[in-house]
């Protein structure tokens, strides 16, 4: 008797939805998959397992990936051996509603909880059952295949987990986790290092509340020893760092950035809104006024530093003059880049049991406006870069175009411009010669 054929590896995709830790999550996943013997499928199409790692900060993230996982029904009933996985902030805030909802999921797992997702997979495999796993567990436990990842020459890199602020609108801390837990910066280090030794040019760090790195270990050494640490490693050219809340941003950190020549100079330190009174109901702890005196000290301190920010608009009480305030902040800041979202309940959060009172037209509109505020902010920054040569690190080929490259500049300004592909990985400089509200065009000198 003939021994039998091997089985072919099962074929994994995983989608990613909302913030860069998602991304990064998604990573620390597929390393164990591939571990375990699974291959990286070519689209959804292909795939025996399907992961989709989610987001629970805004409404529309989770209706996008319910959606997505509704139109798998009926390939679950073609193909019963196909395995649906939801992990991440979604799958923790829903939990077991999650499976109610889509039967033919086959595991819920928390945000918390995604190390163990191959485990969780063989226990639905052999009990033929869905399985759910949330709350509280170490994701520090999850390791690092540093060879997965999206992009050759860049990476995202973890430093900290967890929240302590409690803004009145954010379910993170509920679906991530509340206690702020920081790595050791000799981990940070000795990753980044394996990731420059594998190709790595640019490194972003990463942590819901980043300035507060380092305040739970022993020796409390701060984002600025962290940067400092990380400038020392051999073969990363540029360093950058998410997100920063303005409760915590101190004049250390604009020091640091202004002294380290591979941090890049540019912040993103959401505001949210302009109105000291809508401040106040969101909880964030700050003012106007002492929002733009740290965006005054950034430009003061860091030379040719960009400012990036998010706002939300239709807050509850949001009155016609608290949005015309934003308006003014982000006139006065002007702002490379500015993300805008309506705001939408989150259950669990403080802010689910005011009355929503601003009417959905009018937070339609609202987010019009400052969309188009922000369009022309952008613009106008781009259009100050024509003609000048910028040090752009090269991405690769351009997904819209074959025959370009695209990179960004120290900035995060996104160029594309001709060039030869084995540029990837290089800082080449590019001289500007047009530009969009989102891109710089251009022609590599020399």
């Amino acid at each position: 008797m003939r021994d039998p054929l091997p089985l072919p590896p099962r074929r994994v995709f995983l989608e990613a939805f909302g913030c860069q830790m998602n991304v990064l999550d998604g990573e620390l996943v597929l390393t164990d998959l591939r571990r375990r013997g699974y291959e990286l499928a070519d689209g959804p199409e292909s795939a025996d397992l399907l992961v989709f790692n989610t987001c629970s900060v805004r409404e529309h993230a989770e209706e996008r990936v319910l959606s997505r996982i509704g139109q798998l029904r009926g390939r679950k009933r073609r193909e019963p051996g196909l395995r649906i996985a939801v992990m991440g902030c979604m799958a923790e805030r829903m939990a077991a509603d999650l499976v109610r909802r889509a039967p033919h999921v086959d595991v819920v797992c928390g945000s918390r909880q995604f190390p163990r997702l191959a485990e969780l997979l063989d226990r639905a495999e052999s009990s033929g059952q869905p399985v759910v796993a949330v709350g509280e567990a170490d994701p520090a436990g999850a390791a690092r295949d540093v060879g997965v990842r999206p992009e050759k020459f860049s990476a995202y890199v973890s430093v900290m987990r967890g929240c302590h602020h409690r803004c009145a609108y954010c379910i993170v801390p509920r679906v991530r986790g509340g206690r702020e837990e920081s790595r050791p910066v000799r981990e940070v280090v000795e990753e980044v290092r394996s990731l420059a030794a594998d190709g790595v040019r640019e490194v972003t760090l990463l942590g819901q509340n980043i300035n507060s790195y380092g305040r739970g270990l022993p020796d409390r050494p701060g984002l600025p020893a962290l940067l400092r640490a990380v400038h020392e490693v051999e073969g990363i050219l540029r360093i950058r760092f998410l997100t920063s809340n303005p409760m915590d941003i101190e004049e250390s950190l604009l020091d640091a950035m202004a002294e380290l020549q591979k941090v890049m100079e540019y912040l993103h330190f959401p505001a949210q809104s302009g109105s000291d009174a809508v401040l106040r109901r969101m909880a964030r702890g700050y003012t106007a006024k002492r929002y733009l005196e740290i965006a005054r000290q950034a430009r003061r301190t860091v030379p040719g530093i960009e400012l990036a920010s998010d706002f939300i608009v239709g807050f509850p009480g949001e009155s016609e003059a608290d949005f015309r305030a934003t308006v003014d902040l982000m006139e006065e800041v002007r702002f490379q880049q500015a993300f805008v979202f309506k705001y939408s309940p989150r259950p669990g959060t403080r802010a689910a049991v005011f009355p929503d009172s601003v009417p959905d037209d009018v937070k339609r509109e609202r987010n019009r406006i400052l969309l188009e505020v922000q369009q022309r902010h952008s613009l106008a920054i781009n259009q100050t870069r024509i003609g000048r040569t910028l040090p752009v690190l090269v991405a690769g080929p351009s997904e819209r175009r074959a025959d370009r490259l695209t990179g960004r500049t120290r900035a995060n300004q996104i160029v594309v411009f001709a060039g030869s592909p084995d540029l990837a990985g290089r800082i080449v400089p590019v001289e500007i010669r047009r530009v969009s509200s989102l891109t710089l065009l251009g022609e590599v000198v020399g």
